[in-house]
């Protein structure tokens, strides 16, 4: 019993898994191509096993089989039909059926088209110059009516982030005051059905990139960043191989080691007979001429300066009223000098006595 009910949960979970994972290839989603024809595909997550047959009919109208599918890999993936602007086909519903090969019914749904309209890329963008006025036109598919277009406008200048601007409907222009004459600006267009005639989720491609105010290509900009991703790459693996290629080149070439690595010289081997011949004489060694040498040797003398010391002479007890100490020349080979150079001195006698000074006069 217990196997029994073990057998029923698997199948049962494998059963609908089935459904889960078939049932996203049925689903079918349907777009108004700029008021021309209705594009309706299904198995957006992959394509189905087997080929549907399509069928649609619009509010108050008969069913219609599918005059012209989609296929890849010979599978049918959608469906494109016929639109007539004049019955205004986009505000009623459309109703759609998917049948399986063996007859039975796939899917069955309701779309509201209103909302659903993609229209085509703005076209020939033109930029003039009115000052001080940078002035960008276009121009819309003939399908649609000027009121009912409403346009997204994005420009910058060299590689700065873009600014965008809204443009009410019936307007197929947009200004920039006072343009930097000096800078590129790139300017982009994209359109959509406005609310006055049943306004869309959907917006239409980017435009043609169109530049003013340089010499260079205006290219898309979408490819900028992969194309500049693909260069750093580019440059990162030559310089590599570069660095590879002189690698391999400096082990193997030792005259290239010596160039791009070049040896300390050592001065015991280049100067050897300077320091063996001429034991470090270096004006020996360059064969200076002797005038030469002579001629940074000093060539002056300096004058000798002789000094003279004074000695306290001893002042007596008894004669302390009448008699005045004071200094005695001891030097007799004194010349009045007013600059001294030396220091040499005289030592005083060893049996002078000790006395009180007075006040020293010099005799």
């Amino acid at each position: 019993m217990t196997l029994l009910w073990i057998f029923l949960l698997l199948w049962t979970g494998s059963g609908s898994g089935s459904g889960l994972a078939s049932k996203p290839n049925t689903n079918v989603r349907c777009v108004i191509i700029d008021l021309e024809y209705t594009n309706c595909t299904w198995g957006e997550d992959g394509v189905p096993r087997e080929n549907y047959t399509f069928r649609s009919r619009f509010e108050n109208s008969g069913k219609k089989d599918c005059p012209a599918y989609l296929k890849v890999r010979e599978i049918n993936v959608g469906c494109v039909f016929s639109y007539s602007e004049n019955n205004t086909e986009r505000f009623n519903t459309l109703h759609t059926e998917l049948y399986r090969e063996n007859g039975s019914v796939a899917a069955v749904q309701q779309h509201k088209l209103i909302q659903q309209v993609k229209l085509n890329p703005a076209f020939n963008l033109t930029v003039e110059m009115k000052n001080p006025e940078l002035w960008l036109y276009w121009n819309i598919t003939r399908r649609t009516k000027p009121d009912c277009v409403e346009g997204l406008v994005r420009y910058r200048t060299g590689c700065k982030n873009w600014l965008t601007q809204d443009i009410r409907a019936g307007r197929n222009s947009f200004n920039v005051p006072f343009p930097n004459t000096r800078s590129q600006y790139e300017f982009q267009v994209r359109v959509r059905m406005s609310s006055t005639c049943g306004r869309s989720e959907i917006w239409s491609d980017w435009s043609k990139s169109v530049c003013w105010g340089s010499l260079k290509d205006c290219n898309d900009t979408e490819t900028r960043p992969s194309s500049s991703a693909a260069l750093m790459v580019l440059y990162t693996v030559g310089a590599a191989v570069v660095l590879i290629i002189l690698s391999c080149l400096l082990v193997h070439s030792e005259r290239l080691r010596v160039i791009l690595v070049p040896v300390v010289p050592n001065p015991g081997k280049n100067f050897a007979e300077l320091i063996e011949n001429y034991g470090g004489n270096v004006e020996k060694w360059m064969n200076i001429p002797k005038e030469l040498q002579d001629g940074f040797k000093p060539n002056f003398t300096e004058r000798t300066c002789p000094v003279r010391e004074y000695q306290w002479l001893p002042q007596s007890s008894s004669s302390s009223d009448s008699s005045h100490s004071g200094l005695t020349d001891v030097s007799t080979d004194y010349q009045p000098m007013r600059s001294y150079s030396s220091a040499s001195t005289l030592s005083a006698p060893a049996s002078t006595t000790q006395a009180t000074p007075t006040t020293p006069r010099v005799l």
